[in-house]
């Protein structure tokens, strides 16, 4: 077996084909599923010129026995056809449709002879078989055949060493299990080659089959994209473009006319839409790799309705990549990608297959590559500095770019952690460069001035949480400018020192009293900050023993006023809390036995019997989880350091904010 080019394979089959001798061997064709060994073989014998042979295409995908495939190999040499393409129908059924004729009367006429109906039949019988003994017969899908290879191999050697046949087999032999297979293959086949994809090739045969239209103008015009975006994918499968290609048609023709026209923003739209539906919808990544449609969102409790913000990050340097950012790296995204469109359209039209032409346009307004350089914020362009072209004037719009990126300073619009940094990155470049002036004090202790007077009193925990990010990478496609710089570290060093201050005097106090109002008005959403609940919560104090800082009266009393169910099943959720850290309960575990005797006083007031029945239930639930998982706990730490402290480094439980100011 070999891997040979697709024009040297043509040509050895024409030949072989053709031959006024009698090879006595098969051919097989083989490959992956999905690497164009079928379109291959198909388009080949479609060809006037390949054979004069008859040729009688088979697919055994549904074919349960061996009786089965003999009566659809009999039934398509009976047809006066000379390519016959045929799955499906059997050899019974083609007496009905005229394949194979039973006199004049047919078989059920009044005046049919029954002994002549039966030797006509017998004598095309025959003819179908001699019609095999000189036919080109493909088989494919020989893997997904319903009975044993070796049987059916054995058959079509009768056709191959005692007659005059030709018959090649199309197959993915890594599908194929049967032990004998190979001793037959050994015997039958005398020439195998192995398929490589031909994306280039599948993807021109593939648009050749959409009617003129204006979405079939676009893919043409982006074929070598596609066929770029293919093989980044490195997937092997052929018949996928195939589908996305059918999947990116409806896509472009819900697009408006004005849309259609931005060439920019066509080409990001089908990038994402080949990501999203390659990795994303067909899953093709394999299971180690798999991932599902919702995995398109942020990792941890970002529900923005119109988050479009595609990016996946590590939060320490030696963690293992994650499919998701597999993905963005092998696309060549380090920054992610900000989507023509939110994360959550993309999700409903890769759920449904369809798309709401009114909705999909009113977001397309809003992609980046429609809102150009005009509409961005200075210090944005300011980044973009080495692709401005100085020679159409904008060196005015350059000195006006500065001359507001250092009002913003002075004025205190910046904000949100992850643009003051931009902030910091591009002034420290400009500097670098000559191309602004320093301050009186330098520019690293102005930044340090302006974090602690304008960034930390404007802090809430969502923006306490983009200053835990690494800023290894940016967002929004942009990295930060000189993220390796001296000055731009001892600024970020500041900054997430001064955060960590903050939240340390935040956490002080009102976490217990956020925790409880939570509890009360949003149950799941209190659960949220605990654990890892779908879109609810923002998993804060996911690996954090907070639960301690909440006063146990407080604690029961909010518990009490739950619905029963929700009181009864509380203690159950918490399961995975501390099946997942395990360490927690060191903390937390002698507070819930607090909460237990608690529970204890409220039974001995309460006079309702079944009322004290439920909450001696909380006091088991409470033992259920705690009691096991504490003495487990206690036994490893007697064998380790403690790794569970009061103050955890929260970084990987807070997603960054991505609203750019």
């Amino acid at each position: 077996m070999y891997d040979a080019a697709r024009n040297q394979i043509r040509q050895y089959l024409s030949s072989w084909v053709n031959s006024p001798d009698n090879p006595k061997f098969a051919v097989m064709i083989e490959g992956r599923w999905g690497c164009g060994k079928t379109h291959f073989i198909q388009s080949l014998v479609s060809q006037p010129d390949f054979t004069k042979r008859k040729t009688i295409y088979l697919s055994l995908f549904g074919v349960s026995s061996l009786q089965d495939f003999e009566r659809q190999l009999f039934y398509a040499a009976s047809s006066k056809a000379i390519k016959i393409m045929h799955q499906g129908v059997g050899f019974a059924s083609s007496l009905f449709s005229g394949a194979i004729s039973v006199g004049s009367g047919g078989v059920f006429s009044g005046s049919a002879d029954i002994g002549k109906a039966v030797e006509s039949t017998l004598g095309q019988v025959t003819k179908a078989a001699d019609a095999i003994n000189e036919a080109l017969v493909i088989i494919d899908d020989l893997e997904r055949c319903g009975f044993d290879q070796s049987e059916l191999l054995g058959v079509l050697n009768r056709y191959i060493e005692h007659g005059n046949s030709r018959v090649i087999l199309v197959a993915n032999t890594q599908r194929i299990d049967d032990k004998k297979f190979e001793e037959f293959r050994e015997k039958v086949i005398g020439q195998t080659f192995e398929i490589p994809p031909d994306p280039k090739a599948a993807v021109a045969a593939f648009i050749a089959e959409i009617s003129e239209s204006v979405a079939r103008t676009l893919i043409v015009a982006r074929t070598d994209r596609i066929e770029e975006l293919y093989l980044l994918s490195g997937f092997n499968n052929l018949r996928a473009i195939r589908q996305f290609l059918w999947f990116l048609i409806g896509m472009l023709e819900a697009t408006d006319q004005k849309f259609r026209e931005n060439n920019g923003l066509i080409d990001s739209l089908i990038t994402q839409a080949f990501i999203f539906f390659m990795e994303f919808r067909l899953n093709l990544g394999g299971p180690e790799n798999s991932l599902a449609i919702l995995d398109l969102l942020p990792e941890y409790g970002d529900d923005d309705p119109a988050q479009r913000s595609f990016y996946a990050f590590r939060i320490e340097k030696d963690d293992p990549d994650t499919p998701k950012r597999k993905v963005i790296l092998k696309y060549n995204l380090i920054n992610g990608i900000e989507t023509a469109i939110t994360l959550r359209q993309w999700i409903d039209i890769l759920n449904s297959g369809t798309v709401d032409a009114k909705r999909f346009n009113a977001e397309l307004a809003g992609a980046p590559e429609v809102n150009g350089p005009d509409s961005w914020p200075s210090w944005k362009r300011l980044w973009h500095i080495w692709s401005w072209d100085f020679s159409d004037g904008s060196a005015t719009e350059f000195d006006s770019d500065i001359g507001d990126i250092c009002d913003g300073i002075e004025e205190g619009r910046y904000e949100n952690p992850l643009v003051v940094m931009y902030v910091v990155g591009v002034i420290l470049m400009l500097l670098d460069e000559g191309l602004i002036e320093d301050v009186e004090s330098g520019w690293v202790q102005r930044f340090k001035r302006y974090i602690d007077e304008i960034v930390i009193p404007s802090l809430d925990l969502d923006s306490f949480g983009a200053t835990r990010w690494s800023f290894d990478s940016g967002y929004e496609g942009l990295g930060y400018a000189h993220r390796e710089n001296d000055d731009f570290v001892e600024v970020l060093s500041h900054l997430q020192q001064a955060a960590r201050d903050w939240y340390s005097d935040w956490k002080a106090e009102p976490v217990a009293k956020h925790l409880i109002e939570t509890l009360k008005s949003d149950y799941f959403a209190f659960l949220g900050d605990l654990k890892i609940v779908n879109g609810k919560g923002t998993q804060r104090f996911l690996r954090e023993p907070i639960l301690q800082t909440i006063d146990e009266d407080d604690f029961v009393n909010a518990w009490l006023s739950l619905g029963r169910q929700e009181e009864r099943l509380l203690t159950g959720y918490f399961e995975d809390r501390y099946d997942q850290v395990p360490e927690l309960i060191l903390t937390e575990g002698p507070w819930w036995h607090s909460i237990a005797n608690r529970l204890l006083i409220k039974i001995d007031d309460e006079p309702i019997m079944p009322r004290k029945s439920q909450l001696l239930d909380l006091i088991k639930g409470i033992e259920r989880l705690v009691d096991d998982r504490l003495e487990k706990a206690r036994l490893k730490s007697l064998f380790s350091e403690p790794t569970c402290q009061t103050e955890i480094d929260l970084g990987w439980t807070l997603a960054p904010s991505t609203t750019a100011t």
